[in-house]
């Protein structure tokens, strides 16, 4: 057991890698809010101690557990110059977890005491073990086979690294929300009540200055309203003439039946033909001509060269001396 404490924002007490036994434990089939419940019956099976002490980082689904004799840790810190009321709010924590984290792939780390052999994949702790010595080819290879025959080592020539060489933070910096709250109670305290003083006094300057410009913003808009009334309903007024101009432009444009009329009886190539039947509406007029010997191409061709008249059609009628005759009005 060791503390660390002088360049780090809290106080753990550092549980050595040989006292801890690792276990990496797949929660994806059990739902997220019976997970925690889950993990600690499942460290009741796994612990063989009476007392157990334990630290657990979740990755998704996934739970990297240490676990350890809380007896025999919270007797050792009582062996130091920590008092017990100080000890109970410092945070346990396994000395792995202030090592770097590693690649994808196998990795002998030197601890305070001993050596550990870590299996890393996608950012996890998969697998883990201790050994009190440097581990030979023999041990080395145990570990692989345990872990799989794809499974190499990336890199095990690593010298031994002292307890200084630590980090001062662990891989992740929460704690669990009574740790949290045990550990930082006093400036909790304090902070939320000058929070509270501030956000009141913060509210109150709000409200009177917001009261100020709700009454001067009434002011001005009555203001406005007042000078705006009259180029409103000249906007008005002037949008319905326009609605008004463009109705009867449209009527304008359109060509009177009359002119229609007057315009196809001078195209008609001969001049004894009469009109039978007219029909106009949106641009299409239908009209059945009487000839005595009407020439339907001839009809079409006079029809066809007049500038407003287009797909002109023309097929005999019902009596030798009718043709009825359809087109597209240009309007």
């Amino acid at each position: 057991m060791s503390a660390l404490q002088q360049t780090a924002l809290h106080r753990h007490w550092i549980v050595g890698r040989g006292l801890c036994m690792y276990r990496c434990e797949e929660f994806g089939h059990v739902p997220r809010a019976k997970r925690r419940p889950a993990l600690e019956l499942k460290l009741q099976v796994w612990s063989p101690f009476d007392t157990t002490g334990s630290h657990c980082l979740w990755a998704g689904s996934t739970a990297m557990l240490w676990f350890w004799d809380a007896e025999a840790v919270r007797g050792a810190t009582f062996e130091g110059t920590v008092s017990r009321e100080d000890t109970e709010r410092v945070q346990v924590l396994p000395e792995t977890v202030f090592f770097p984290r590693k690649p994808d792939g196998v990795h002998l780390q030197a601890c305070h005491e001993g050596f550990e052999l870590q299996y890393w994949r996608a950012d996890i702790l998969r697998d883990a073990f201790w050994f009190a010595q440097r581990p030979d080819e023999n041990q080395t290879d145990w570990f692989l086979a345990r872990l799989g025959s794809s499974v190499s080592a990336a890199d095990l020539d690593v010298p031994h690294v002292p307890s200084s060489a630590l980090d001062s933070e662990p891989w992740t910096g929460r704690m669990s929300p009574s740790a949290w709250l045990e550990t930082n109670e006093s400036t909790l305290v304090a902070a939320c009540g000058l929070v509270l003083t501030m956000a009141l006094l913060w509210q109150e300057v709000r409200f009177r200055k917001l009261h100020h410009l709700v009454r001067t913003a009434e002011v001005a808009s009555s203001r406005v309203q007042d000078e705006v009334a009259p180029l409103v309903r000249a906007r008005n007024e002037l949008v319905r003439l326009r609605t008004r101009n463009r109705a009867l432009s449209d009527v304008l444009a359109t060509p009177s039946q009359a002119y229609l009329m007057n315009e196809v009886d001078r195209t008609l190539p001969s001049p004894s033909a009469a009109f039978h039947q007219w029909r106009y509406r949106r641009g299409e007029l239908s009209v059945l001509v009487e000839d005595a010997a009407p020439d339907p191409i001839s009809y079409v061709r006079a029809l066809e060269a007049h500038p407003l008249f287009h797909h002109v059609k023309a097929e005999p009628g019902r009596k030798a001396d009718r043709l009825k005759i359809s087109m597209d009005v240009d309007t």
